[in-house]
């Protein structure tokens, strides 16, 4: 879920061998499962790596945007042949345009083919130790982007000591505690695997916030209070402009000029603020 711009070399040509749909529920968005085959011709695809489709490549010469990027869910060897079955999960945006790759992807029939780069490496990797802090912040995405990175924290079987903050929101990123709620969540989370994951981090919820229901400038005050404590470990994923109107209502929240963007850039130049962003 990313815009990629160069070097991004050829595409494969995809077909939908399967597709279903994972989660159906009034008010939550469609999840669908889609299968790719591909002739992988040496490449090395495998679960947690990138691959990425262009709005362009469904016909549409004139659509706009760059690559958008999807994690692997699984792959698969088909015997006596050649190529491998892809899997991943797209996530429905009825409010987005008709152009949109989402939307494009999820209304792929079985049998039709498609135009598909990759393999990217996922850009998010987990701190090297259990005590680091952690900042998960879905710039209008939601947790989606982040179901890779819970699941390598989850496999390291460690009991997370560190602090965690998840929040979420269409105008800066920091309107709601991502709360993983069983059910009303599950185009967030797609599988009891995943919301166990994510469980395992919201139980250090305790240390930073005390309900759903705080808002905005709660947030705010509580990522700060976060990164004060250092060993801080901050993921950014969605729009780019609703990372930019993050950064402009942090330096606000602040009062003081320059304060937020000093600290963003020396977390940016220790590699320890990670940024997963399209237009």
């Amino acid at each position: 879920m990313s815009t990629v711009d160069a070097a991004i070399g050829d595409p494969y040509r995809a077909r939908v061998v399967d597709r279903s749909v994972v989660v159906d529920q009034p008010g939550l968005r469609p999840v669908v499962k889609l299968m790719f085959n591909l002739a992988s011709e040496g490449n090395d695809f495998e679960a947690g790596v990138d691959i990425a489709f262009r709005a362009a490549d469904f016909g549409d010469e004139a659509a706009a945007g760059g690559l958008r990027m999807y994690t692997v869910e699984s792959v698969g060897r088909v015997p006596f042949e050649d190529s491998i079955d892809v899997t991943i999960y797209v996530r429905a945006h009825s409010d987005g345009p008709e152009s949109s790759v989402a939307r494009r992807l999820c209304a792929l029939d079985q049998g039709e083919s498609v135009s598909l780069y990759g393999p990217f490496p996922y850009p998010f990797y987990p701190p090297m130790g259990s005590r680091s802090n952690m900042v998960l912040i879905g710039a209008g995405c939601g947790m989606v982007p982040f179901r890779w990175l819970v699941h390598r924290l989850q496999a390291r079987k460690l009991d997370w000591m560190g602090k965690v903050l998840m929040v979420e929101g269409s105008e800066t990123g920091l309107e709601h505690l991502y709360l993983n709620k069983h059910g009303a969540d599950l185009d967030q989370y797609f599988d009891q695997a995943t919301q166990h994951a994510f469980d395992a981090l919201k139980t250090r919820y305790s240390a930073m916030a005390l309900d759903g229901e705080q808002g905005r400038e709660a947030n705010m005050a509580a990522l700060w209070r976060l990164l004060g404590m250092g060993s801080v470990y901050v993921y950014v994923a969605g729009y780019r402009a609703v990372a930019e109107a993050l950064d402009d209502a942090m330096s606000r929240h602040l009062r003081l000029t320059g304060r937020w963007q000093e600290t963003k850039s020396t977390l940016l130049r220790e590699g320890h603020w990670l940024e997963y962003l399209y237009d």
